[in-house]
């Protein structure tokens, strides 16, 4: 073999050589770029699921702290449940839009008397579900933190904080911390399955 054929064996070697190297190098090109892709859906989707966690959470103390005018709002209202075109969980899941602005959250419920009497028996039947878990759990600090959600948003007699620290004999900030504690098991009873936090 001389040294033609010898360059020209070693051309055609380099060339299935640099073919195969780049073959590898688009083929792993793809896999981290696969993989980049999938991370950051898997991230989006994350944080899509952390943001709609957050606006229930929110969503629900917006409901609490409106459980009184909603009641107010609804009063003298002639309605039966069974006439209902929407149910609680449809006009709440619908209302997301609303996230940012409270008003407009709460005027929205508020639209019609129907509309608010529906959230009304929704809260009042999701608050009773709450109560029997807090009395089943055997828990003195579930059953004062239903105590405090109660007196703290639904009783005709609202009271202030001191007031329900006082009532209960713990700390004020004890009673800030049992209303936190509160809002995320109503959170997804109220909202449903998709408010509990799985990430």
């Amino acid at each position: 073999m001389n040294s033609k054929e010898s360059m020209g064996i070693m051309g055609i070697n380099y060339a299935c050589l640099s073919t195969r190297v780049l073959e590898l190098a688009v083929q792993r090109g793809v896999e981290i770029g696969t993989k980049a892709a999938i991370d950051y859906i898997n991230e989006e989707k994350k944080q899509q699921r952390k943001s709609r966690y957050d606006r229930r959470l929110r969503n629900t103390r917006l409901l609490l702290k409106n459980y009184r005018a909603f009641k107010i709002h609804a009063q003298g209202a002639v309605f039966n449940a069974k006439q209902a075109k929407e149910n609680a969980v449809d006009i709440l899941d619908g209302l997301d839009e609303f996230t940012f602005d409270d008003s407009l959250y709460i005027e929205s419920i508020k639209r019609s008397q129907q509309r608010t009497i529906i959230i009304l028996r929704h809260i009042d039947e999701m608050l009773n579900y709450y109560r029997i878990a807090c009395e089943e759990s055997g828990k003195e600090e579930d059953m004062r933190c239903y105590r405090i959600i109660m007196a703290t948003y639904i009783n005709e007699e609202k009271k202030s904080a001191e007031e329900i620290a006082e009532m209960e004999n713990v700390e004020r900030r004890t009673v800030y911390k049992n209303i936190n504690m509160a809002i995320k098991p109503l959170s997804a009873l109220i909202f449903g399955v998709d408010s509990i936090k799985i990430y």
